[in-house]
């Protein structure tokens, strides 16, 4: 049985012109594809339906006739469309799944193509099994809960979005509090009967002078049975929020928390001073001690990295899901391998780096293959590059990867502004998705390529609601120290010994991530990118012990002289 993270879920929204799918038509569809818990592609597009928008529909979709007058016939779209459906084991998903796939489907039959035969998932569903009784489960209070920002609602791409990132929300929670694991779980579990569970008066009374004794502030939370064994452990950005709502009145539907907090007698906790902490402690721990009632990091995840084999003569460029200490050049991790190939590609249509596989030494007896023809390769095995112009093309893609001022970014955006300007904004918004995900990964505003080897960077982020400062100290991706300043104190000569003993003592740390190592990367990554207005980076790059300082201590200031953040309400 394939594992639900193995499983692409095709998410689809269409946007209609009424509620029956013999008589009414698509009007705009959205599809995104899911895989592994990240979003890895994207597809949206009008179709002319070739009947009147009514006016309310209008109305709440923005999608006037005039819109869809010239926009692609169903036919079309429906071929484009046979790519995501048609992908091995790939389960269509919905919010109110039955709507979308019966507009779906008939449309398939009108345009004469052979639908696809596709298992189906429905969130609507899902959400009620899964979250409280009295939660809405509509996609905008959905979005809510999770906060998930929704650009673009009863538009059909952003309604798509937002179910799929409700979607990997339900599928952690699923195997987290459910212990599903397989995809046939899962889809026989969306129909089950629902039932509701309320955690036992003895219990709280049993945990009540620790659940009094939580702090307001981020950690990491263990449940313990009698004989003191973990059951459980969890991430929370308020412990004393987090963990008080499993004892409030308000039912749940977890059999699995239900027969985990029966079982409990005893509480601890450990503070991590930020949320960031308590997000890479937890996935930590639960990999180390794999308590019984965790399911959900026990497994092992891949991440592919791009690498340059910088120790070649002549380096190539590939895919690798090791990070070796092999004088090679890495750049990542990426979310998929399907992303990585698509950089791969674009860089072996740019750029004239070797394809070939066995070492070679440069001969000018050597006749030139065919991806010298087509202009693909310099051909340095025949000589006809030189070492020296190699290596220069070599740098190019490193800086192409770096997504500087002529990189993979840059190119990117003037793709997606080109596409913008020709109206074309189902591709505009593929290729924001594609940069946002390099984003992550590149966020240097120095011009020089961000690889792991050259990851050594501090991060300084302002913490929520209070006047501490999370101080991050990460050298070649590897988070190798945390320290907690207070707003009014930057505890000078401590940092100064920190900076030293991490980046300038040639024994401490060496170029190589296991898988954990390489998740923990990814955490970092994703954590910064959404919190970069609160963040600055410093970038250890050759400058001295003294120099690095006086940046560390620009850049406290700078956050320093930021607003203390509010509570929302």
């Amino acid at each position: 049985m394939k594992s639900i993270w193995e499983i692409p879920f095709v998410v689809v929204d269409v946007e209609t012109t009424g509620g029956n799918p013999i008589n009414e038509r698509i009007i705009d569809i959205g599809c995104v594809t899911a895989l592994g818990g990240e979003i890895i592609s994207t597809y949206s597009s009008l179709v002319n339906p070739h009947q009147f928008i009514p006016p309310f529909i209008s109305k709440m979709t923005g999608i006037s006739n005039e819109m869809v007058f010239n926009a692609s016939e169903a036919e079309e779209v429906f071929n484009e469309l046979q790519n995501y459906f048609r992908q091995d084991n790939a389960v269509f998903v919905a919010h109110n799944a039955q709507f979308d796939w019966s507009f779906v489907l008939n449309t398939f039959l009108r345009c004469n193509l052979e639908p696809p035969e596709l298992k189906r998932l429905c969130t609507l569903k899902l959400s009620r099994r899964l979250l409280r009784k009295n939660l809405k489960k509509n996609v905008g209070s959905l979005a809510n809960h999770f906060n998930i920002i929704v650009n673009g609602r009863h538009r059909a791409l952003g309604d798509a979005l937002a179910t799929a990132r409700i979607l990997i929300e339900l599928l952690e929670i699923a195997v987290r509090e459910h212990n599903i694991v397989h995809i046939d779980e899962l889809l026989k579990f969306q129909n089950k009967k629902i039932y509701n569970y309320k955690t036992p008066l003895n219990v709280y009374k049993r945990l009540e002078t620790q659940l009094q004794q939580l702090p307001d502030t981020p950690g990491i939370y263990y449940f313990l049975d009698k004989y003191k064994n973990i059951l459980y452990i969890g991430k929370a950005k308020s412990l004393k929020e987090r963990v008080n709502s499993y004892f409030n009145n308000e039912p749940y539907t977890s059999r699995k928390i239900s027969e985990m907090l029966k079982l409990s007698h005893f509480l601890v906790w450990e503070e991590t001073g930020t949320e960031l902490m308590a997000l890479i402690k937890e996935s930590a721990k639960i990999k180390e001690l794999k308590p019984p009632y965790n399911t959900l990091d026990k497994r092992e995840k891949s991440f592919p990295f791009i690498k340059l084999t910088m120790g070649d003569k002549l380096p190539r460029i590939e895919l690798s899901f090791e990070v070796e200490n092999d004088s090679s050049e890495y750049f990542g991790p990426f979310s998929s391998s399907i992303f990585v190939n698509e950089i791969l590609e674009s860089i072996n249509k740019r750029f004239k780096l070797i394809k070939c596989d066995n070492p070679f030494a440069p001969n000018i007896d050597y006749k030139t293959c065919f991806y010298y023809q087509i202009q693909r390769c310099g051909a340095p095995c025949s000589d006809i590059t030189s070492e020296e112009e190699y290596i220069e093309e070599v740098n190019k893609v490193r800086y192409f990867l770096g997504g500087f001022s002529d990189g993979i970014v840059k190119q990117l955006e003037n793709k997606m502004l080109d596409y913008s300007d020709k109206l074309d904004f189902e591709k505009a918004s593929l290729l924001k998705n594609q940069i946002a995900e390099l984003k992550k990964l590149f966020q240097k505003k120095n011009l020089f390529p961000v690889s792991v080897n050259n990851n050594n960077i501090i991060i300084l982020h302002k913490t929520d609601y209070s006047d501490k400062f999370d101080c991050l100290f990460i050298k070649y991706g590897k988070l190798v120290n945390q320290i907690i300043l207070n707003n009014f104190n930057i505890q000078e000569d401590y940092v100064r010994s920190l900076i030293n003993s991490v980046y300038f003592n040639s024994q401490n740390g060496n170029l190589t991530l296991n898988k954990q190592e390489a998740n923990e990367l990814r955490i970092i990554n994703s954590w910064v990118y959404r919190n970069q207005s609160d963040c600055e980076l410093i970038y250890i790059n050759g400058d001295p012990p003294d120099t690095v300082f006086s940046l560390f201590k620009e850049k406290f200031e700078v956050l320093s002289s930021l607003p203390k953040k509010e509570p929302e309400i």
